[in-house]
């Protein structure tokens, strides 16, 4: 995905105001390009309630294509010299699925890895026909689905991740931060966003976000109009900023 904004910028006035103010259109631009990570990380799906919604999608997810049983019955089944399970396939009814060993999933490490391998490239748990679902026990499921709540706000925390790494380019003290209360969760995937800047002669320099998230390609988590939108946001922010700073520093 590519984020792109333009504006036309009078040099001369530029040059007097570099002068004066002591910055240049180069950090301008540094300052909202980190601007626009923060808020592609906030209009980023889900909006409300994100790190709740999240946690349980992830577990919606992971039941799609996984039985989850009890140790009882699911030694049970397993015990037998052909294993098999009676699968829903909700409106359709049920229907009986002999099991390979690959299907029964007997540790948490099992169904973590069998529900990665059946996630599509948007990073969304896929449907699988009944004749690849699998089965696991409860306990084992819920040890699973620690460890992959500890995936929510991935997406986030990569426009997150790139906004820091441009923050960092930004000379002088009062730089753009990112609160630590501000999606901590998300904050946890920091790494998985980054930062490109090209510095040119005056409005030619270039500043990019780049997200690593495989759920960044899908459109329903991270609509194009979001990334317009989260351009136009951050433009607002940071020239609100930059008129503040003015009125404080030439009202001396």
């Amino acid at each position: 995905m590519k984020l792109k904004a333009t504006a036309e910028i009078s040099k001369a006035s530029m040059r007097k105001f570099q002068k004066k103010f002591g910055d240049t259109s180069n950090q301008a631009l540094l300052c909202l390009a980190a601007s626009t990570g923060r808020e592609c990380a906030l209009l980023t799906h889900p909006m409300k309630n994100a790190r709740k919604v999240q946690l349980d999608a992830i577990e919606k997810g992971a039941r799609k294509n996984i039985a989850v049983l009890p140790p009882k019955l699911f030694n049970e089944i397993t015990k037998k010299p052909k294993p098999a399970y009676r699968f829903s396939r909700g409106g359709a009814g049920d229907v009986w699925s002999k099991l390979t060993p690959n299907r029964i999933l007997k540790s948490d490490r099992e169904i973590f890895d069998f529900i990665e391998k059946t996630r599509k490239p948007n990073g969304r748990a896929g449907w699988l026909p009944y004749t690849e679902k699998a089965i696991c026990k409860k306990p084992d499921f819920k040890k699973a689905i620690v460890r992959r709540r500890k995936l929510a706000g991935v997406t986030k925390g990569s426009w997150l991740g790139g906004g820091r790494d441009l923050s960092k380019k930004v000379k002088g003290g009062d730089k753009p931060r990112i609160a630590k209360n501000f999606l901590p969760f998300a904050q946890k995937h920091i790494d998985l966003g980054s930062g490109k800047y090209r510095g040119k002669s005056l409005g030619k320099s270039e500043a990019s976000l780049i997200s690593e998230a495989p759920a960044t390609k899908d459109q329903r988590i991270f609509p194009k109009k979001h990334a317009k939108d989260a351009v136009e946001r951050a433009w607002k922010k940071t020239y609100r900023w930059y008129r503040i700073q003015c009125r404080l520093k030439f009202a001396k």
